[in-house]
């Protein structure tokens, strides 16, 4: 998750330097892959649950969790128009690349919380 989260940030802010007007397949590839690897974090993300919730409340932490994603792509929308009004494509690029940097340092600090797997050596 730690890997695809520097991924997609330097993706983003990599597609910055990128003439849109000229290079349009470049931007796009660039956007999908971005995509692939926030999808790779966000799908992934719901495994945590196991580790961050105790068992009694586990349901309903994870259906917390899936509830605010859904709000949060809600809203994603209307901010990313509002960024792109205001900044074009590169202020738009550029709070995609922060956001998940953003991320790899918060799931750094879940990581802390997730128990060392032991191999069972007989």
């Amino acid at each position: 998750m730690l890997v695809c989260c520097l991924a997609s940030s330097a993706i983003a802010l990599l597609l910055r330097g990128v003439d849109t007007s000229s290079h349009i397949t470049l931007l796009v590839f660039g956007i999908d892959l971005h995509g692939f690897f926030v999808n790779v974090v966000q799908s992934t993300m719901y495994t945590l649950c196991v580790y961050v919730y105790p068992t009694q409340v586990r349901a309903t932490g994870t259906a917390s969790a899936l509830a605010f994603g859904r709000l949060g792509a809600i809203l994603s929308a209307f901010a990313g128009a509002f960024v792109i009004t205001a900044g074009g494509a590169s202020a738009y690029l550029g709070t995609l690349g922060n956001t998940m940097l953003m991320v790899f340092v918060c799931l750094m600090l879940v990581g802390r919380h997730i128990p060392a797997v032991v191999a069972n050596r007989r």
